[in-house]
Formats: C-alpha cells, structure tokens, sequence
C-alpha cells in the first residue's frame, strides 16, 4: 500500500512538470516522505554525535592509506577510462552548442578551358584560322547557414549537454570516491588476511607442541592412544585452515594491487595490525545532518539531479521540434580570370540571401514519436532520481545502524577473547598437572583461536563499516599526488595536495 501511494505521488509529480522545461528535484521526490532525522540514529546520540570530518583518510589516522588511496587515483584504469569518458562529454557539449552559432565555409573554384586550333572559310570563301585558345576563370567566395532559435529547442539542447556533461564529471567523482572506499577496504582486508594466516600459524605451531607432549606422555603410558589421535586430528585441521588462510590473504593482496593499477602479484605489504577508531558518538554536533543535507553532498544523488533537469530540457526540445523552423542561408562569389588577379571584393561579389520558414507536415509520425519517447525518458529519469535518493537514504541509515552494532560486539567479542585466552591457559596447566584431559584442553585452545579470529573479523567490520558511511555520506577526502617506487607503500612520495575535484579538473 505504501508503494502504491508513493508511484502514486511521483506519477502525480511527472504530470505537474510534464509541461515544464526542467522538472524541480522537489516535485521528483513528492512522493517520497522524508523525515527529518535519521532512524537509526536516537535523539540521545543525535545531541552528542561527533562531526564527520571534512577529509575521512585523516579520521583513520593511518598515514599508508592516504598514499595508497593516492596511488589509486593516479594508476586506477577504470579511473582513468572515466576521466577519458568525461573528456569526450565535455566535447560533446561543444558539438551540440555549435547548432545554436552559424556556419560559415569557404569556397575557391578554378576551371580552364583550352579551345584547340581550327579553320574555317568566311563569307568570302577563304579559309580562315582560327588559333588555339586558352581562358582561365577563378570563383572566391562564402556560403552561410544558420538555424534562427526561434523557439528555443537549440538552447535547451545545449543545456541539456552541458547538465549531462556536469553529470558525467560528478559521475567521476563518485568513482573516484568509490575507488578511494574500495582501497582502503581492500587494504584493511589484507590486514585481516595477514593477521588471520599468522594466528593460524600460532595454532599449527601450538598444536605440533601439543602432539610432542602427548606423545610424550604416551610413550611414558600417562596418555592414551586416544590423545594422540585427537591431538593428530586437531593438528591436521589447524594445517588445513592455515592453507585456506594462505590463499585468503594472496587473493586479498592482488585485489588490492588490481585497485592500485598494479600487476597483481601479490606481492604488497600489509600493516602490522588493524588501526583503533576513535568513538564515533562523543562531543560535538551531529555527526551526519539530516536526509535532505544529504542530497547537497552525495555525487551520485547531485549527478541523478543534474540528469533530471537534463530529461525535461530534451523532452522540451523534442515537442519543440513540432513547430516551425526559420533558416538563413546566403552566399558571397566573385569571379576573376587570372589566378593573379584573385581576391575578394563584397562589394564586387554576386550575393544572396535566403530565409526558409519549414512547418512539418508529413514524416510518418517520427517527430510525435520522438516526442513521446523523450517524455517517457523523462519520467523513467524522475523514478530514478527517487531511487537514487532512497538508496542512498538506505545506506546511511544501514551504516549508523551498523555503527552501532559492530561497536557493542567489538566490546563483547573481545571480553570473549580475553576469557577464552585465560581459560586456555588455566586448562593448559590442569591437562599439565594431570586433572583434566585432552578434550577440555584442545576444546580450550579451538575457543580461543576461535574468539581471537572472531575479534579481528570484528575490528575490520568495524572499519570497513566506517568506510561505508563516510562514503553513504558523500564525505569527502584529500589525498597527496604520489610517486610510487617499490611494491611497498611507504615508499610512495608525498609531491602535492590535490583534492578529489582539482584532480578531476586535470582532464
């Protein structure tokens, strides 16, 4: 019911613009009822919430993935095949804005005429001859062409390239705020990776250390064959998640390096361990505005405006089209007999200029057709506005929400690592002292790799979430213009500051 009555509203909003030139980013959202806070976020949290920050790298305080995000806007090859689409827009508003101004072409023409000798008899019978001759004669001219605008169907078409050309180049912002996300997910993945394969490192080294002294202990007949089977079983189990951990973190580092523009070895480094976040809610204002804020900074939703205003523009022009058109055209020659003698004299040149008044009559119903084909572009372009603007509702609200989850099972996840590491270590004595077997001390030990390995997939939740509501946001960022060296981050050279949009501007 809810869904009907919100097509319901936006089907009404499209009536009300339908005869607009643009249609109003406000009337596209009729139908859309937004509230003036955030759900996720309580009235509590909403009065203390920290500010975001202007620039999101610096807020993770991790000094390698400013450079590494730099590295990837510099070498990133989808990156740059949008930045390249960009350009070609940009020249395509050019080509549409030259409908609007006149044409004006040049025309030179030459001809020779060579008459061959001959003879005839005059009227008093005597033969005469007639000598070969040779004439030359030269045209120097201009013609013109020129659509009056009349009723203005050029100018809209003209705008309406330069919203989409606008739109293209927020599209590339949007990317490259993508990219940046991307990479800095893809890095702190790699952390977790490597982090995941050393903890399974520790398990196979304590369970090879488990089997010698229950081995040990059997051959002294303290311990049963059936410890040292389980201790085997257990042994072999930490081997085989070892190796899936291996290939885990191999995967992750060439999905890194493909961001990167590099070659995809697998070769890169990752940090030693996950950064701490700071407490997302603490002093300050409110940390994320309120909805409507939101359609003011998110490339995406500013680009699927900047369509919407482009989509009334056409449809304008294509019931425009159906009208009259008015056309000058014109010419300017002048003759000359020698190519010597050529130049060119306005008030020497045979002129003419002609008005033509075109009404369509008859062109088998195109005209009407591409009417009603740009109207139903235009409302297709109103759903997607509002579709634009409810995910990007969903996803700062899925993100706060998030925020808050992972942030109360980070805490209870590593009290859970804390107990599970002090119960391994009290039961690793008793197994030692002989008051409890095999079972509790190799279930206490699959407890606390387990709980450890839940703890570091729990931090880089965390972040990886924190990523994603900067970029639910459309926050911003500022990277260094970097020169990368070796395959390591740290070599990577700070050379200039460049924002997101100044590096856009380049193309």
């Amino acid at each position: 019911m809810a869904l009907n009555a919100r097509i319901l509203g936006l089907s009404t909003a499209i009536l009300l613009v339908s005869g607009c030139v643009s249609v109003p980013a406000e009337d596209a959202l009729s139908g859309i009822d937004t509230p003036t806070g955030w759900a996720a976020v309580s009235a509590e949290m909403a009065t203390d919430a920290k500010p975001v920050t202007e620039n999101w790298l610096a807020d993770l305080h991790d000094p390698v993935i400013t450079l590494l995000v730099a590295e990837a806007i510099e070498g990133n090859t989808n990156l740059a095949a949008a930045e390249a689409r960009v350009r070609a827009t940009r020249e395509r508003v050019g080509i549409t804005r030259a409908a609007v101004l006149p044409t004006v072409n040049g025309a030179l023409s030459g001809r020779t005429a060579k008459t061959p000798a001959s003879s005839r008899l005059n009227s008093n019978n005597q033969v005469v001859v007639v000598p070969e001759t040779t004439t030359e004669d030269f045209n120097l001219g201009f013609n013109l062409s020129w659509e009056l605008d009349i009723w203005g169907r050029l100018t809209d078409q003209t705008r309406a390239a330069y919203l989409g050309a606008e739109a293209a180049k927020l599209d590339l912002a949007s990317t490259e705020l993508s990219i940046a996300g991307g990479t800095a997910q893809a890095f702190y993945a790699l952390t977790e990776a490597r982090l995941q394969r050393q903890l399974s490192e520790r398990d196979v080294q304590t369970g090879e250390s488990n089997l010698s002294i229950i081995e040990r202990r059997y051959n002294r007949g303290i311990s049963s064959s059936l410890d040292v089977r389980l201790a085997r079983s257990s042994l072999a189990s930490s081997r085989a998640t070892l190796v899936a951990r291996q290939r885990t973190e191999q995967e992750a580092a060439r999905r890194l390096e493909f961001l990167l523009g590099r070659y995809p070895s697998a070769a890169i480094a990752s940090a030693e361990a996950l950064p701490m976040l700071d407490g997302f809610w603490g002093d300050g204002s409110v940390a994320v505005g309120d909805p409507l804020s939101l359609l003011a900074t998110r490339p995406d939703v500013i680009a699927a405006e900047r369509r919407l205003k482009a989509a009334g523009l056409n449809a304008a022009a294509a019931r425009k089209a159906l009208l009259p058109s008015l056309s000058l055209s014109g010419s300017a020659f002048e003759q000359e007999f020698e190519a010597s003698n050529i130049s060119f004299d306005l008030s020497d040149a045979a002129q003419s200029l002609t008005a033509n008044l075109v009404q369509p009559l008859f062109q088998g119903g195109r005209l009407r057709a591409q009417a009603r084909a740009a109207k139903a572009d235009m409302e297709a372009v109103v759903f997607d506005y509002a579709g634009t603007v409810l995910t990007a509702y969903q996803e700062v609200e899925n993100a706060l929400a998030a925020e808050r989850f992972l942030t109360a099972q980070l805490e209870a996840q590593s009290l859970a690592f804390e107990e599970a590491k002090a119960a391994e270590e009290l039961t690793q004595r008793q197994y030692l002292s002989g008051t409890t077997n095999i079972f509790n001390l190799i279930s206490a030990q699959q407890r606390r790799i387990s709980a450890e390995s839940q703890y570091i997939s729990a931090s880089r939740q965390r972040l990886s979430n924190r990523i994603d509501l900067y970029l639910a946001l459309g926050a911003s960022f500022e990277v260094p213009d970097v020169t990368t060296t070796a395959n390591g981050p740290g070599n990577a050279q700070i050379v200039s500051q460049m924002t997101p949009d100044q590096k856009g501007d380049r193309s």
